[in-house]
């Protein structure tokens, strides 16, 4: 493919690894804590932060797509900012990084939604990318009016709606399209994407259905690192395959919690402060029941790990530990064939600064980013 509009994808291209940050739209990040430094999510604090990002040549920002909070005393990511205009202005204050918008499907007219998209993408000429989600949280639905279809019906909605969108992005001539979810005639949409070529799309892939939409439909697939670090290379290999039987290739992105210290020492004890310590429990609590991570007869060993699993990053695997012991992690990550990582700090602009200072350097000698 060619044009700007592979811009998003000439700027992931660069690094073995590629590095974003994730969720910092949202009140409290990725952090579910109470401590007094957790994120604010000012517009302010966010134009600061990816200015910051792009200046240090990180790759991406990937926002949480939220309407609701989890509840607990903090009411975890209530104050949230829209993904599409988040991103559009995200792109307007920055030159180089992607900024992603994640949308749920049930929410957005394919048309429409793609209109938005073509204007995010004008405005950071090529630097805009989609994170399509087809929803699991019935309580924000239930808030929007929507009634949110069984879990395998979502998946067809969803790629109806990512094939009315891809053919808004590519037809000169006006269409018709008419499914069971969706029915649009004479739909002509223009100016079409910067450089003629759609935004990158990402999707998360966990259940099956999940992982078999997001390879028929993806550039990358997002997953979680929930299995041992051993079984990633399994993991990612399979994925790969999957995408392979549609004859398409796929790069595979997860998500972390990163607490990063001058010793591994003190990254254990701040991990500790703020997921142990000071955890908002009753907002993990609602966050891994509502997630069904969370089970009749889970032991309670196993919903402890979870509960601090989500308190530490929402449900992102943590990485703690000196700048040598992060860049081992982000190494072994990457040798299992992870292709980028969406990071998440407990508060972005204070601890963002040591991680760009320390570990990109080291990542650079190590051959995983470029200068």
């Amino acid at each position: 493919m060619s044009g700007r509009s592979m811009e998003s994808r000439k700027q992931l291209d660069r690094n073995k690894l590629g590095l974003g940050l994730f969720g910092a739209n949202c009140s409290g990040g990725l952090a579910i804590t109470t401590v007094p430094e957790r994120w604010d999510a000012s517009w302010e604090n966010n134009q600061k932060l990816a200015r910051m990002a792009d200046d240090a040549g990180m790759d991406f920002m990937l926002p949480l797509g939220r309407w609701k909070g989890y509840g607990g005393v903090t009411d975890h990511n209530a104050a949230n900012f829209e993904t599409m205009t988040w991103a559009t202005g995200i792109l307007a204050s920055t030159q180089n990084i992607v900024a992603f918008g994640t949308v749920h499907v049930s929410l957005f007219n394919p048309v429409a939604a793609a209109k938005q998209m073509v204007t995010a993408d004008h405005v950071g000429q090529g630097r805009f990318g989609l994170n399509i989600v087809c929803g699991w949280n019935h309580d924000e639905f239930d808030m929007l009016g929507v009634n949110l279809a069984q879990h395998e019906d979502r998946y067809e909605q969803g790629q109806e709606w990512v094939d009315i969108i891809t053919r808004a992005w590519s037809t000169d001539k006006p269409f018709d399209y008419d499914g069971r979810f969706y029915q649009v005639h004479k739909t002509d949409v223009r100016p079409k994407p910067y450089g003629g070529d759609r935004p990158m799309i990402v999707c998360a892939g966990n259940s099956p259905r999940g992982r078999d939409y997001a390879a028929r439909n993806a550039d990358v697939m997002f997953t979680n690192l929930r299995s041992e670090l051993d079984e990633v290379p399994e993991n990612v290999s399979e994925l790969k395959a999957m995408a392979a039987a549609y004859n398409r290739n796929i790069n595979i992105f997860s998500n972390v919690a990163l607490v990063c210290r001058p010793t591994k020492k003190e990254a254990e004890e701040y991990f500790h402060y703020y997921a142990v310590e000071n955890a908002d429990w009753d907002a993990a609590e609602n966050m891994i029941v509502g997630r069904g991570i969370k089970k009749p007869g889970m032991p309670e060993e196993a919903v402890q790990a979870a509960l601090i699993r989500a308190a530490g990053g929402n449900g992102a695997s943590p990485i703690i530990g000196d700048p040598d012991d992060v860049v081992a992690m982000m190494k072994r990550l990457s040798e299992s064939g992870i292709s980028a990582l969406a990071m998440g700090f407990t508060n972005y602009l204070d601890h963002f600064p040591y991680f760009r200072d320390e570990v990109l350097p080291r990542l650079v000698r190590e051959g995983l980013r470029a200068e």
